[in-house]
């Protein structure tokens, strides 16, 4: 555990969800630097979703000791796993032995060590989950900043949403940036409306119970008004327009120069 000074009840309650470090196959940072990379943004939690498919008991025992040695007052790691399978992550795993005989094994042995079940950028899904799901989540993660850009919620995941709800009253919503690396890193984060102690208890009960506001920088997407909310939806269709150009490009050989993929990023993505 290191030691740190603590920071204020504001400061300490703001943090991101659905980052992968390099024990993922894919991630690029360890968790020392994902906590340098995420304090520097005034951040003070992460929740941590390792792709589950090359992990085995030695991983996820490194998942929760490597959170666990990189939190203390100042900043807090919830050790996670993703499922890309079911198109989910867990939050808050608390450690322990995980039957790796079968997905629905993985699954279950995951379910029982975790804090929080949420159901994983959704347009991956084409917003389709399984009514066992349906039943077991206890959030939605309304907006990706990898698939759904940086503007606003997507009216399927947000339909989605209210369809649990209809049922199930409790269920929440989260924000998550899908980081793999530091190009990845960007404004889109949540900040819990409670203050209260940065532990995973703490954290998860108030993603859990929705006491959280999701903010773009400064600006509070949580606060957006209709028109705003509407021309926000209008871009990210623009986004996926120009993603599907761009795809299209791939496909017929032609390659687009990397200096002018990136301002057009910028622009159809909000970066």
């Amino acid at each position: 555990m290191r030691s740190g000074s603590s920071s204020s009840p504001a400061a300490a309650r703001k943090g991101v969800a659905h980052v992968h470090s390099t024990i993922s196959f894919d991630g690029r940072c360890d968790y020392a630097k994902l906590r340098e990379l995420f304090l520097a943004r005034g951040l003070r939690f992460a929740c941590i979703t390792e792709h589950i498919e090359t992990l085995d008991q030695a991983a996820i025992d490194r998942i929760v000791s490597g959170c666990a040695a990189h939190s203390d007052g100042e900043f807090l790691f919830l050790p996670g796993v993703e499922m890309d399978v079911f198109g989910i992550y867990f939050v808050g795993i608390r450690g322990g032995a995980v039957d790796f005989a079968s997905r629905d094994s993985i699954y279950r042995s995951l379910a029982s060590m975790a804090r929080m079940l949420v159901l994983a950028h959704p347009i991956k899904k084409r917003f389709d989950y399984p009514e066992w799901l349906l039943a077991a989540c206890d959030a939605v993660e309304i907006l990706n900043s990898k698939h759904d850009g940086k503007f606003y919620f997507r009216w399927g995941s947000e339909r989605l949403l209210s369809r649990i709800r209809r049922r199930r009253p409790g269920v929440s919503a989260v924000v998550g940036l899908d980081f793999h690396q530091p190009a990845d890193l960007c404004p889109i984060h949540m900040e819990l409306l409670d203050a209260g102690p940065l532990d995973a208890d703490s954290v998860c009960g108030a993603l859990r119970a929705g006491r959280v506001r999701f903010l773009n920088g400064a600006e509070s997407l949580s606060d957006l008004g209709q028109g705003a909310r509407a021309l926000r939806r209008l871009r990210t269709s623009f986004m996926d327009v120009s993603h599907g150009m761009n795809r299209l490009l791939r496909r017929a050989g032609i390659r687009v120069p990397r200096g002018i993929r990136r301002r057009i990023a910028r622009v159809m993505e909000g970066g």
